[in-house]
């Protein structure tokens, strides 16, 4: 891409800073001055005929025909036009139309040479045959001026003076000087027989003035005019030109300006609209003899406008680069189509860009059809002053670019902003431009940059265009007139669509302007989004408020809002640990706690001693329970004697971690306060709303939350291996500390630095062996938890619990022994338990009285050396102990199984006996084991929670029934007791046979018990939900069973079928009588 300065040579006095931009402010009265006086006060080129029609005059059509007919018609053509109205409407080359007649009617064909492209050589008069007439509006006195001094006052008086001086004046001084316009006499005395041009200029100001100074003024105004226009029209050799704005261009854009010359005419000050009222009322007798008798012409056409411009700025362009350099934005326009407006891929704006290059398109529209709509911003005038500045400051600075846009106005130039703003009438947003985009005294602000030079710092564009401040400039400038109306002009404010084509060109993509516009909401303060459009505004938005809040913050409420942030993120109660913050000193960590610490390291402390804080608990104060501390260290804070590591930062990038918590916590404390009390600062509640303020204010609070995470990264505790270690904690931060305490246990438990409820399989109780039993083959249970609090080399508990949890575990699996002597002189354990005997769940172990023992020491003591039994053993047993008379306590049951087994522990007894009243064999309740009334029966599912107490009551099923507590189900059938063994005992050795010839019912309990063998012994059979298919597989048993038994023994049966089928052969044998 080529850029301007390759392709464009300015005009010298631009680049080389000689350039003055009041060389475009001049007037039609000063070049006539100039040739009657000799001497005048403005610039050269406009003086100076051959330079002003060589470097300063385009031959626009509108220029080539006025002259031509101006000048036809004062060589004698009577078929031109004899009265020219120029077209100010687009605000273009009026003035300078004006002034190149004044110079061709005064040097005519003196100036054949430079005029050749403008005018025909035979048109142009003798130098000096020429009257000249040039009258401004606004200047021309309205009444009789005090003094001896000759000053016409009249329009009529003054083109009298003008063409014959103060003798033609006085032959017509009747006339001259009456307020009533005059008859035929006095043009034939002052116009006949003459060539005379006769220029009025600015006629609406001139008719407001006179109806303003006296009632009739305008009417004889246009009766002047009226009869001017006929004899013009009738006579060779004169021609009128004259300017008449519409009543809505002249007094709708110059209001100020109106009501001022009306007031300096009256002698009082009139309002504006009282202002606009008398001159809405002069011209429109005026306008219409105008529009009667003259033709109108447009000086300057809106398509001739560029090459207007580049004739008074540059002395070359470079025409095949501009097609090129169009063709590059043509592709960018038809790349991005769908977020721009339509024109933007047609052929018209392509020939545009050509025509106007090296000035995009859009800023010749912003300057022509907003800013010169401005009241003082003086049309072609303003906008070559406003170019010529850009061009001189681009190339002062040597500033690359395709095209020149809005963007690249310098607005940090102190004459470009008093240009724009100033003829605007804009300076009242001067502080906008300083505060949002930067200009002259941005630097003079608290942060020393503008909100754009901020953005742009913080997400840099790739090319290191100033995206920010090139898209918030273009909104800015679009917000500087059409302001009375607002959003309901059409010149205010400007669209997403206008501004992406405004700002974009190749290299800066309609999308990254787009991101640039969609940060306005957050990051401006004076730049708005409504009703479509982006615009300025000297009223505050939310930001400016927010900002106000923000420098007026005390340090001491953002260190609160922090510590409470991080108080929320990482808080009590989620986790093993006890939770301290804020923590900078020793002291600030509570010793003897009996669980974890975890240890907050306050975000503002700068430099903290880790093994000060592990070690000690103050001065001269050693910490007891150093095994517990974990210091969680934020990335802000600085480790004493820390070599520098993957974990520490860098002053420069601690402190800037510091700074980005610090700024995002001022803002969310200065949106907290706004949102709790709006009215204090001067805003409606209901903007907070509309702004969409609670969705910033979540934003801005999870990025607090977020930005805080990303620096507590640290983890500093005593590890197993002895020495003090750091390891690095990843998270995402969040409300109530889940992830903190998650990600910190989850490390600590996968490094073995913490022991769980887990922690139990034999790999972990083996190697705990060995640091239990460093020092000898015993150890108590309380000098185990004081380690574990205490020695660093030691892994940490979760919770005390676990400790006890882990001995018991350990007996189990064999790897150590718990005992308890009954008094120091005792050789044997009043307590032993090992593998073989557990420890019960009534026993506590924290108790001072029990140790550990390894089983070698055990062994070697001659300490519960006992032969295994197995829970089946004891299982026969229990049954056996309640069967026997069909009710027994547990503590009867317990001592009789202790009584066939030494060494069996309570707990596996107290495990059977709820495994049998899970399974219905017994029931079990709280009473005496002969009592007759019914009590409460736990049995089967019922049991899940039970733990047998020593004086429960277990009892058979069979027994439970004789006694008629268990209720008889209305559709089975149930047998019991001796009436059961009687009626099943006889058939015992027939069952399987039965069930061959057709029984069906299944068996839901069979229980037979004290059957005497001949020969000596009990057999006991029971039998639980047995189908029909395996009592028939049984029959061998039942018959080997039945030929065995003594019928005559005490024998007790219990048997229950559910749904029993009256036909079933087992149902007829049990139930006949």
């Amino acid at each position: 891409m080529r850029s301007i300065l390759d392709t464009c040579i300015p005009k010298r006095e631009i680049i080389t800073g000689s350039f003055n931009p009041e060389v475009f402010t001049a007037s039609l009265g000063p070049v006539i001055d100039y040739y009657k006086r000799g001497r005048s006060d403005i610039d050269s080129v406009y003086t100076n005929a051959e330079l002003f029609f060589k470097e300063a005059t385009y031959p626009t059509q509108g220029l080539r025909l006025t002259l031509g007919e101006v000048f036809g018609r004062i060589a004698g053509d009577m078929t031109v036009p004899a009265i020219h109205r120029l077209e100010t409407a687009f605000g273009g080359g009026k003035t300078h139309t004006l002034i190149a007649c004044v110079h061709i009617a005064y040097r005519g064909k003196e100036l054949q040479e430079v005029t050749r492209d403008i005018i025909s050589p035979e048109l142009l008069p003798e130098p000096g045959t020429v009257s000249v007439v040039g009258v401004a509006g606004d200047q021309i006195p309205v009444h009789k001026p005090k003094g001896n001094l000759l000053i016409p006052y009249t329009l009529w008086g003054e083109i009298a003076y003008q063409i014959g001086g103060e003798a033609l004046y006085r032959e017509v001084e009747e006339d001259a000087t009456s307020y009533a316009a005059p008859g035929r006499n006095y043009f034939e005395k002052v116009l006949k027989d003459r060539r005379v041009i006769i220029m009025l200029d600015e006629l609406a100001q001139y008719a407001a003035r006179l109806e303003a100074a006296r009632p009739d003024g305008a009417n004889q105004l246009a009766a002047f005019l009226m009869a001017l226009h006929g004899y013009a029209r009738n006579h060779r050799g004169i021609s009128v030109i004259l300017t008449l704005a519409s009543a809505a261009d002249a007094f709708a854009r110059q209001t100020e300006y109106l009501a001022e010359l009306i007031s300096n005419v009256r002698g009082q000050e009139v309002s504006l609209d009282d202002a606009v009222g008398i001159g809405e009322k002069a011209v429109k007798g005026v306008a219409s003899v105008v529009a009667r008798d003259a033709v109108q012409v447009t000086p300057v056409q809106a398509a001739e406008i560029s090459s207007v411009l580049t004739k008074r700025l540059f002395e070359s362009i470079d025409r095949d680069a501009a097609r090129e350099v169009a063709g590059e934005y043509m592709a960018l326009y038809r790349k991005n189509s769908p977020m721009l407006p339509g024109e933007a891929i047609s052929e018209n704006f392509k020939e545009r860009m050509i025509a106007n290059y090296p000035f995009h398109p859009t800023l010749i529209d912003f300057l022509n059809y907003k800013l010169a709509d401005a009241e003082t911003f003086q049309g072609t005038r303003g906008v070559l002053r406003v170019l010529a500045l850009a061009v001189r400051s681009l190339w002062q600075r040597k500033q690359s670019v395709p095209m020149i846009h809005a963007c690249h106005l310098d607005l940090r130039s102190e004459r470009v902003v008093n240009e724009i703003l100033g003829r605007t009438g804009s300076s009242d947003l001067l502080f906008v431009l300083n505060a949002d985009i930067g200009s002259v005294d941005t630097g003079m602000l608290q942060t020393g940059k503008s909100n754009a030079q901020i953005e742009d710092e913080r997400n840099p564009h790739p090319y290191g265009h100033p995206l920010y401040e090139y898209t918030w400039k273009t909104v800015f400038l679009n917000s500087l007139v059409g302001r009375e109306e607002g959003l309901n002009s059409k010149i205010f404010g400007i669209t997403e669509a206008e501004a992406l084509l405004a700002v974009s060109f190749p290299g800066l993509t309609p999308s990254q302007v787009k991101m640039a516009l969609d940060t306005i909401v957050e990051s401006a303060f004076y730049l708005r989004y409504e009703q479509g459009k982006y615009f300025a505004s000297s009223e505050p938005t939310i930001n400016s408020v927010l900002a106000r809040i923000r420098t007026a913050l005390r340090y001491d409420q953002i260190k609160v809002l922090m510590e409470s942030k991080v108080r929320t993120m990482i808080k009590e109660g989620v986790g093993p640990f006890h939770i301290e913050h804020n923590v900078t000193l020793p002291e600030h960590i509570p010793d003897k706690t009996n669980k974890p610490i975890l240890a907050v390291v306050s975000l503002t402390a700068e430099e903290i001693d880790i093994e000060k804080m592990i070690y000690t608990k103050g001065i001269n104060m050693p910490r007891e329970q150093q095994n517990m501390v974990f210091l969680l260290v934020p990335e802000t804070v600085r480790v004493k004697n820390q070599q520098q590591s993957m974990f520490d930062m860098e002053n420069t990038r601690r402190e800037e971690a510091r700074q980005t918590i610090e700024t995002i916590a001022r803002q969310v404390k200065a949106m907290q306060l706004l949102a709790n009390n709006p009215q204090n600062y001067g805003v409606n509640p209901a903007r907070l709303n509309e702004d969409d303020f609670k969705k910033r204010e979540s934003e801005r609070e999870q990025s607090l939350s977020t930005a805080i995470a990303r620096v507590y990264t640290r983890l500093y505790f005593p590890s197993a291996s002895g020495h003090i270690v750091v390891k690095e904690i990843k998270t995402a931060g969040g409300e109530g500390g889940v992830p903190f305490i998650q990600t910190i246990l989850d490390m600590l438990i996968k490094e073995k630095e913490l022991l769980t409820e887990e922690s139990t399989n034999t790999a972990d109780l083996t190697n705990l062996s060995r640091l239990f039993f460093a020092n000898g083959d015993t150890i108590s249970s309380v000098r185990l938890k004081e380690n574990f609090f205490n020695l660093r080399s030691w892994p940490v508990l979760v919770r005390i619990g676990v400790l006890e949890q882990i001995i018991r575990s350990g007996v189990q699996k064999g790897i150590w022994c718990v005992f308890c002597m009954e008094d120091d002189n005792s050789t044997k354990p009043a307590e032993f338990y090992d593998q073989n005997n557990h420890v019960p769940l009534g026993v506590n172990l924290m108790e001072n009285k029990y140790m550990l023992v390894t089983p070698e020491g055990a062994k070697k003591r001659g300490w519960g050396v006992v032969q295994a039994v197995s829970p089946d053993s004891i299982r026969e047993n229990v049954i056996s102990a309640v069967s026997r008379n069909g009710t027994a306590t547990v503590h009867e049951v317990m001592e009789a199984v202790k009584n066939e087994f030494s060494g069996v522990s309570e707990q596996d007894v107290q495990e059977v006996i709820v495994d049998l009243v899970k399974e219905g064999r017994f029931a079990a309740f709280h009473g005496e084991a002969d009592q007759a009334e019914k009590p409460k029966l736990i049995q089967g599912t019922e049991a899940a929670l039970y733990t047998p107490l020593s004086d429960d009551v277990l009892i058979t099923r069979a027994k439970a029934a004789e006694r008629g507590w268990l209720e008889q189900q209305p559709d089975s059938l149930r047998l019991s007791g001796r009436e059961g063994a009687q009626k099943l005992l006889p058939i015992l050795k027939r069952l399987g046979s039965l069930y061959n010839r057709g029984a069906t019912s299944s068996i839901k309990i069979l229980d037979l018990a004290n059957i005497q063998l001949p020969k000596g012994g009990t057999i006991r059979l029971q039998l639980m939900d047995v189908p029909p298919e395996s009592m028939k597989i049984l029959g061998e048993l039942f018959e080997i069973m039945g030929g065995v038994i003594d019928m005559n023994s005490d024998a007790e049966a219990y048997i229950e079928i559910e749904k029993p089928d009256k036909t079933c052969p087992l149902i007829k044998e049990l139930t006949q009588d």
